[in-house]
């Protein structure tokens, strides 16, 4: 059982320290963010998400706080402390509202919460070349939100199509697998964008042959679909522009 406010504790304290090294770094994992953005956006982002938790926003969620303008860093620290209060003492099954349909839960925010801190630090630490490793447990955890959650299926309003070809992606540490089945979708969603053959995966349980695999430790995996590391380290198999594609669709899924 992983305890994800453990790690938001740990990694909300290590953009911290990082961000004392200097606020101005540039962060090169996100273009035009310096150490600031990233302090400033993860408080933001702690903020509401202690107010859904706090204030029990079920149907709809609040508009986002505004970060101050100055004492940024002080700032920061008493939103983190706060978002962890407010999470530890909420029961994990209490229903508030989410943006994934499948999961209205305090328990889903715990778990996202994790992750987007684990990603922010390691923004913080690419500014200032001072990167740490993403626990195993947590990395193989992020891969599953980041795949099961973020990236696979395709809209109600949409029109889908599956291809033959499946990628494995494989976390060495423990051996745990995923199954992607190569796939689009098109349709015009209710805000009016249009897709034609968007580009997706969808979770496959077939025994059908690999067409790519993609293996490596848990923590590096999940650093790399967030595109907060190389695939330097990576085995790659089979057909290797799946490798660039399903990178291309994470980092499309987390904007």
């Amino acid at each position: 059982m992983i305890d994800f406010l453990a790690h938001v504790r740990a990694d909300a304290d290590r953009v911290a320290a990082v961000a004392e090294m200097g606020m101005d770094a540039a962060v090169p994992s996100c273009p035009g963010w310096t150490v600031r953005d990233v302090v400033t956006h993860t408080g933001v982002v702690y903020a509401h998400k202690t107010t859904i938790v706090r204030d029990g926003w079920v149907d709809e969620q609040p508009d986002p706080v505004e970060a101050p303008s100055s004492g940024e860093l002080e700032w920061f620290r008493e939103v983190a402390d706060e978002m962890l209060e407010v999470l530890a003492t909420a029961d994990p099954a209490t229903r508030v509202a989410t943006w994934h349909p499948e999961d209205q839960s305090v328990g889903f925010w715990r778990r996202r919460m994790a992750h987007e801190s684990v990603i922010h630090r390691l923004d913080a630490e690419l500014a200032h070349g001072v990167v740490t490793p993403v626990d195993a447990a947590l990395g193989a955890d992020g891969i599953d939100e980041i795949l099961v959650v973020m990236m696979t299926g395709a809209p109600d309003w949409s029109q889908s199509s599956r291809s033959q070809k499946v990628i494995s992606i494989t976390e060495t540490d423990a051996g745990r697998t995923w199954r992607l089945r190569v796939g689009d979708f098109t349709g015009t969603s209710p805000g009016g964008h249009e897709y034609d053959h968007e580009p997706t995966f969808f979770i496959d349980e077939t025994d059908a042959a690999v067409t790519a695999s993609i293996a490596g430790p848990a923590g590096h995996l999940d650093s790399w679909l967030w595109g907060r590391a190389a695939p330097d380290g990576l085995i790659i198999a089979g057909d290797a522009s799946l490798a660039d594609l399903v990178r291309s669709v994470a980092a499309d899924s987390t904007q």
